[in-house]
């Protein structure tokens, strides 16, 4: 929120909204190759030293080691913005050197992120739209998800190279998005929100979790309503709240007193398959498919998180890698 609406961050925080914590990718996923070259982002030292595969799919071990911007995405996670272009794909190979050289140090997911304060920090914070650097808040945020952005300024770095490098414009553009219909990730402030205003029209193709649940037929539907020689950007991932206190899993949503968990499906999820063998899949259950799938996606990995330093951050990278693997399947 801006400084003069009140500090949000008095309460809590939640990296949607408005840092968007929306696992995407990094945006250089989206000009350094096609869909099924996106890899994995990279996962912070604090959770890499006990379970290295945590963030990770079994066909994905590689983590992202260029990047045209910093991982946005409060999950460190990034924003996995895939932009299909239809008219310059003969264009962009030629860019694609250029970008893929452009390393960010400030990306690397290096220890002590979270002791450090940078003058970006600062003037987030002066704005309203992030957390005071130093507060618990903030270390946790740069200690799990290091360099997460503000929604504005992500939509902003990729709408730049979207226009610049790739001739975008909102006109011809549609928007697909695929988060978790959770209200706290489509405030005024929030990526979703902020990247419906800009380009007018939007495609929505998630369930909770944030996973594509419009399949291949709804990702056939959505591509096919484009303009005449137009392109499309597909954005996507999990969310994940921070408290006021750094806990990473909770938000306090207006009207409450207590803090809740976020994202609920994921974490739910996650204490479900602790609960059981850990070896079991699921059945899936027709009253509640979609929470059926995630359980089925966490069972060979839950141990694994269980193990980290903080599950609940570990939680949300790997339900990325979850909802991004899904995305893949039906672009």
């Amino acid at each position: 929120r801006d400084a003069g609406h009140g500090s949000r961050w008095q309460r809590s925080v939640h990296p949607v909204a408005p840092f968007q914590v929306t696992a995407m990718a990094s945006v250089s996923a989206a000009f350094l190759g096609p869909p099924h070259a996106v890899q994995s982002a990279p996962v912070p030292p604090a959770l890499q030293s006990q379970s290295p595969s945590v963030g990770r799919s079994a066909s994905s071990q590689k983590a992202i080691n260029f990047t045209a911007f910093p991982v946005a995405l409060g999950a460190g996670i990034g924003a996995l913005s895939v932009a299909l272009s239809r008219r310059k794909q003969k264009k962009s190979n030629q860019r694609r050197t250029k970008l893929a050289a452009v390393e960010d140090e400030e990306v690397a997911s290096q220890a002590g992120r979270e002791l450090s304060e940078t003058a970006q920090d600062r003037v987030f914070h002066w704005l309203g739209k992030a957390p005071a650097p130093g507060s618990p808040c903030f270390k946790s945020l740069q200690k799990y998800f290091p360099n997460a952005l503000p929604s504005k300024a992500l939509h902003l770095r990729t709408k730049a190279v979207l226009e610049n490098e790739f001739f975008f414009t909102p006109e011809t553009t549609l928007l697909g998005s695929s988060f978790c219909p959770d209200e706290i990730n489509h405030h005024g402030r929030d990526l979703p929100t902020v990247m419906r205003n800009y380009y007018g029209k939007i495609f929505p193709m998630g369930g909770i979790g944030g996973a594509p649940y419009v399949g291949e037929t709804g990702f056939a539907a959505f591509s096919s309503h484009v303009a005449d020689n137009g392109d499309i950007i597909v954005v996507f991932g999990p969310h994940v709240g921070i408290s006021e206190a750094g806990e990473v899993g909770k938000y306090l949503r207006e009207g409450q007193t207590e803090d809740s968990t976020a994202c609920g499906a994921v974490i739910g999820a996650y204490q479900a398959c602790m609960c059981s063998d850990g070896v079991t899949t699921p059945e899936m259950d027709p009253a509640d498919m979609q929470m059926s799938e995630i359980k089925q996606e966490f069972t060979p990995h839950a141990e694994g998180i269980s193990k980290t330093e903080n599950p609940m951050a570990a939680c949300s990278y790997q339900a990325f890698e979850f909802v991004k693997d899904r995305m893949l399947k039906i672009v």
